[in-house]
């Protein structure tokens, strides 16, 4: 087994660094502190005028379990979630119901230019696992629960 380390070539601005600032690669990235810093720009959505078997199949092929809704403005009408369609949808009873019929309006949302420090814990006491990131009611991104908690987990 070989255990050399491999250490990344030195970039020429590493080079003309002090010594102490040279063992601190990280010092120069950028500090993320608003959510547009953070988000899934232009996430998944459906359109509130989509029947529930369209949302369905749409899950289905993102492998997702929850999806926003927004208007053909792109204006946010809340939250889809798999668990309230397999509520909803039975087989051999065809639903006319449309997403924005069952989409729950979000209690909770973020601006896009708020700060991010405290999304984490806001997510865990509000239960929720998808954040949406709006610009007045535009949503614009979205912020995934499982993201924020792979950001903060120690390597």
């Amino acid at each position: 087994m070989n255990d050399a380390v491999i250490y990344a070539p030195a970039r020429q601005s590493d080079l003309a660094r002090p010594a102490g600032d040279a063992a601190l690669p990280w010092a120069d990235w950028p500090v993320l502190t608003r959510a547009s810093d953070v988000m899934t720009r232009d996430p998944d959505r459906v359109a509130g005028s989509d029947t529930l078997m369209e949302v369905a199949g749409i899950m289905r092929s993102l492998l997702v379990a929850f999806l926003p809704v927004c208007d053909e403005r792109g204006d946010l009408q809340g939250i889809i979630a798999l668990q309230d369609l397999h509520r909803v949808l039975r087989p051999g009873h065809p639903s006319t119901a449309t997403a924005s019929s069952l989409a729950s309006e979000p209690a909770v949302t973020i601006g896009v230019n708020d700060p991010v420090d405290h999304v984490r814990e806001l997510m865990a006491e509000q239960r929720i696992w998808l954040l949406p990131v709006l610009n007045g009611r535009r949503l614009v991104g979205v912020i995934h629960y499982t993201h924020q908690a792979a950001a903060e987990t120690p390597a």
